[in-house]
């Protein structure tokens, strides 16, 4: 019976093709949610028992409504472009010269200033006025050529893009349904321990009278194998055992222990009824003869 990985693996590369070709992480998202739907169809498909299935569905269901986690980690990608800055015509603009003016005005203010305090030794200077004179023009005079240097200069447009990584997703995708098939496994088990439970209760109970009587009818028919009739009954029982998950075994002499022994010889008189390796009914046999 093929498992959620292996039906994974089969198409494993097409799926991270399909990745690969798409343009954004949305559309990444849409192709593993329909892998993730075609992957349970198959699986569903062919598994027999309901309880697998209704489990299958409840963890890929859980699995596709996480999906929108990928978009949560990826490759950021940064695009520039540059572009030179058109000029106004005319040359400078009208800031550059206002500033330069205001920067020449105010620092040639504060060496007049200066040279007036020191014709007139006798006379203090007024120190505020000549700093703030000269703190002015410098401040001006920075401003204009900032602007100057700015006058032709390339500008850019910066944007940003995230791509999810298509190989990582396959790698989670595939750790995913491997330790979701760890939990369909575990729900198999559960229900074929179930199922034995319900066999082997006290020989009072329904399931334990039903199995008695398939082993009889099982008998009667052994006891007249080249009859058409009777190996048709021995199909339909043993078909039927076969989807409650049991299994007939004829006598050999390893399984022995599940068998009666009667005197003679004839082989398996009556077959043993056996769940995962485990005796629910003994059979009956004549003589050891296979």
């Amino acid at each position: 019976m093929a498992t959620l990985q292996s039906l994974f693996e089969k198409d494993k590369q097409s799926f991270l093709n399909t990745l690969k070709s798409q343009p954004d992480t949305a559309s990444m998202i849409k192709a593993a949610d329909s892998a993730l739907s075609r992957i349970l169809f198959t699986y569903n498909e062919q598994e027999e028992s309901e309880r697998v299935k209704a489990a299958a569905y409840s963890i890929l269901s859980t699995v596709r409504t996480s999906l929108n986690l990928i978009d949560s980690f990826g490759e950021t990608k940064v695009y520039s472009r540059e572009f030179p800055k058109q000029e106004k015509s005319g040359g400078q603009s009208p800031l550059f010269f206002g500033l330069l003016a205001a920067g020449v005005i105010c620092t040639a203010g504060a060496v007049l200033f200066l040279l007036a305090a020191v014709r007139n030794i006798g006379e203090m200077m007024n120190l505020t006025v000549f700093l703030g004179l000269l703190a002015a023009g410098a401040v001006c005079l920075f401003f204009s050529g900032l602007n100057f240097c700015r006058q032709g200069k390339k500008s850019s447009d910066i944007r940003t893009e995230t791509i999810a990584d298509p190989d990582k997703i396959c790698r989670h995708m595939l750790g995913i349904l491997l330790t979701a098939d760890h939990l369909l496994s575990d729900v198999r088990t559960e229900e074929m321990i179930d199922a034995r439970h319900e066999l082997e209760k006290d020989k009072d109970g329904m399931n334990q009278k039903e199995l008695s009587l398939l082993a009889q009818l099982l008998e009667d028919a052994y006891t007249d194998k080249n009859s058409d009739l009777a190996m048709e009954t021995i199909s339909h029982i043993k078909y039927y055992l076969h989807n409650r998950r049991i299994e007939t075994v004829d006598y050999s002499r390893e399984d022995s222990a599940w068998f009666d022994i009667l005197p003679g010889e004839g082989g398996t008189l009556r077959p043993a009824l056996v769940m995962d390796n485990a005796l629910l009914k003994k059979g009956l046999a004549a003589g050891g003869r296979l």
